[in-house]
């Protein structure tokens, strides 16, 4: 028996499922702007030698408008999910991540080619 009572600290099963709910959101979102960045880094900010965007673009062939097309729906995501929460997608991605540097020109054959260089 204690003298002075002291509250149970423990968390109840709702409260844990409740942060569980919450935290899966918020890593999911966390992910998707993990994922943009490498990608876009990856193609735009690629420091290993040969590695320039124009030679990974064409190295993705057919495959590089799936490529932009996952990217923009991942930032319609994101940008989605920040207004129902009254976030700015910023908040979760730094501005450079929203465009791309150079613009680019996606072909019907599914390859991408930068348009200004």
């Amino acid at each position: 028996m204690q003298l002075i009572p002291t509250p149970d600290l423990q968390p109840s099963a709702a409260e844990l499922a409740a942060q569980s709910i919450i935290d899966a959101i918020n890593n999911e979102i966390a992910h998707r702007g993990r994922v943009h960045e490498t990608a876009w880094d990856t193609i735009w900010a690629n420091e290993r030698e040969g590695a320039t965007p124009a030679a990974i673009l064409a190295q993705l062939g057919t495959h590089a408008a799936l490529v932009f097309a996952f990217s923009r729906i991942n930032l319609q995501h994101i940008a989605a999910c920040c207004d129902l929460v009254g976030k700015q997608p910023t908040d979760f991605l730094p501005v450079k991540y929203w465009e791309t540097p150079h613009p680019i020109t996606v072909h019907d054959d599914g390859s991408v080619t930068i348009t200004d260089l």
